[in-house]
């Protein structure tokens, strides 16, 4: 069996590509050992031909070269015993070929195999005669000296060659002597078969002992192909925990340009011929990715936050000791929404805690070109109030002009901070009527209408950093309800005066007629007008 073109071009590509000289494969045609004396083989020598002007082939038997013989192919016609041996070629200066042996044998009948069989190639064996003398084409095969075959051919066809199939055979066959007129069962002598691997069985190989998160890691399927099949054609392809990470292609690695947690597992690589005849996968070995940081954890201080309290929330990991001058970044998020960028300080710093900065936090790390990041897990942080939110307050429902009315800002400390100094401000129509002070009160002495209005009032502590205000009371309506009831009492007294008048002269003028002189008259309406004046 000769080699196939495409690995003879496969090899003269790769010679030419890479600017070196390739070491050569040797074959034979026909490609079948041992031969009979008398017969003709030819040798080739196959590989890219060397630079110009030296394209020089040398032959050796054993050690010592073949004088007269410089080109590729060395035909050698009528075999002779002394033909037998190891032959190898070289072309130019390359490296010399792997050996092959050339049995050449003087017996009858011998059982022939293809010389170097490997994996995957098809193993034909046959028992060969001399032409001399006439068989019936029918042969027994033994192997380790048990029959294989029954009565067949004179060809024993075994198929894709296993390594398994390599043993010692023989082959039985009857000869016509026609001298002798004769027919003789004949057993040829036992020749060694061997099958020889294709490649050797891969081994995984990673390219640190030890891989932290980030680094970029490279695993090698490694193998090493036959002497006589360097030049064949391999596809490779991995596994991680049984799942397939990357498929068949010619490249015998896997990288992975930033190496995470997950990456971790137990990997094989599996390598095969293109057509899939010869196909050979690893031993597992387990991979194991350090962590390049610990996963951060949100802390907050103090404990617990009230209103105006500077808030510091950190956020905590711990570098791998063999990478600990690593530069980390961090950022912090509350509700999802980010509040502080990445940057080198592991830190979120409020001066003045509001309500408002309650929310579940998060902060995330990350190396500066974000090849390993990390979030924490959420951490709710509740601000606690420091005061409850003011309500204004009168000391009477109903207010005429003239009243005295206080105004109070009511509001209530957190147990917790009960010494706290307040102070209060209170607003007319958006305009400040009483500054800060530690006064919750706002009196006025003598309620006058320029007095209405909507009123407000605001409580503020810590210089500031905590300032609430209450909502809006009016008094506009109040005042507009007096002044009405006055006017309703002096229109009243209006029309029921001169009524009153009228009835109090008619009865004195009756009265007079009756019972009194006229002067005791005049008297009395003199004196009910002096009354009705004084009124």
């Amino acid at each position: 069996m000769s080699v196939p073109l495409a690995v003879i071009l496969l090899s003269l590509l790769l010679m030419a590509n890479s600017g070196a000289a390739a070491r050569p494969v040797l074959s034979f045609s026909p490609n079948w050992a041992p031969i009979l004396t008398g017969d003709s083989v030819t040798l080739t020598c196959n590989g890219a031909r060397p630079a110009q002007g030296n394209e020089r082939y040398t032959w050796y038997r054993g050690s010592n070269p073949i004088p007269g013989v410089e080109q590729q192919n060395y035909t050698i016609q009528g075999a002779q015993r002394e033909h037998s041996g190891r032959y190898q070629c070289q072309i130019g200066t390359s490296e010399r070929s792997a050996p092959l042996q050339l049995p050449v044998s003087e017996d009858k009948v011998i059982l022939q195999a293809p010389p170097g069989a490997h994996e995957g190639e098809e193993l034909t064996l046959r028992c060969y005669t001399r032409p001399e003398y006439k068989t019936t084409n029918t042969a027994v095969f033994y192997r380790n000296k048990l029959t294989i075959r029954p009565l067949g051919s004179d060809s024993l066809v075994l198929g894709g060659a296993q390594t398994h199939m390599s043993g010692s055979y023989s082959c039985q066959t009857k000869l016509h002597d026609k001298d002798q007129g004769i027919t003789i069962t004949y057993t040829s002598a036992e020749e060694h078969v061997s099958v020889t691997e294709l490649f050797s069985p891969p081994q995984i190989k990673v390219s640190a002992d030890q891989v932290t998160e980030g680094d970029h890691m490279t695993i090698t399927c490694d193998t090493e192909l036959s002497p006589h099949r360097e030049t064949t054609e391999l596809q490779f392809a991995f596994y991680r925990n049984g799942h397939n990470v990357q498929g068949f292609n010619s490249s015998n690695q896997y990288g992975v340009l930033s190496a995470q947690l997950e990456d971790s597992g137990n990997y094989t690589c599996e390598v095969q011929t293109p057509t899939g005849s010869v196909r050979k996968r690893s031993n597992m070995t387990h991979i194991h990715i350090q962590e390049l940081f610990s996963s951060p954890q949100i802390k907050v201080r103090p404990d617990q936050v009230t209103e105006g309290d500077h808030m510091n929330i950190t956020c905590d990991t711990e570098l791998s000791p063999h990478r600990e001058t690593t530069e980390l970044q961090f950022a912090f998020y509350r509700n999802g929404h980010n509040v502080q960028g990445f940057s080198l300080s592991n830190q979120y710093g409020v001066p003045s805690a509001q309500l408002e900065d309650s929310g579940k936090y998060t902060c995330e790390v990350q190396t500066p070109t974000g090849s390993v990041r990390k979030r924490s897990n959420m951490a709710h942080i509740h601000i606690q109030e420091l005061f409850s939110s003011p309500q204004i307050n009168v000391s009477a429902n109903l207010v005429t002009e003239g009243d005295h009315m206080t105004i109070t800002c009511d509001t209530k400390l957190r147990p917790h901070r009960e010494t706290t100094e307040l102070q209060f401000a209170f607003y007319r129509n958006e305009t400040k009527v009483q500054e800060f002070s530690t006064s919750y009160e706002y009196k006025i002495l003598s309620f006058a209408l320029n007095n209405s209005g909507e009123y407000t009032c605001e409580v503020q502590a810590l210089n500031g950093r905590v300032m609430k205000r209450s909502s809006m009371m009016d008094f506009q309506l109040q005042v507009e309800k007096v002044q009405h009831n006055y006017l309703l009492l002096n229109v009243t007294r209006l029309i029921l005066a001169p009524i009153i008048f009228i009835w109090t002269v008619f009865l004195i003028f009756h009265h007079i007629k009756t019972h009194g002189s006229r002067e005791r008259t005049e008297k009395t309406v003199e004196s009910m007008e002096m009354d009705y004046v004084n009124g």
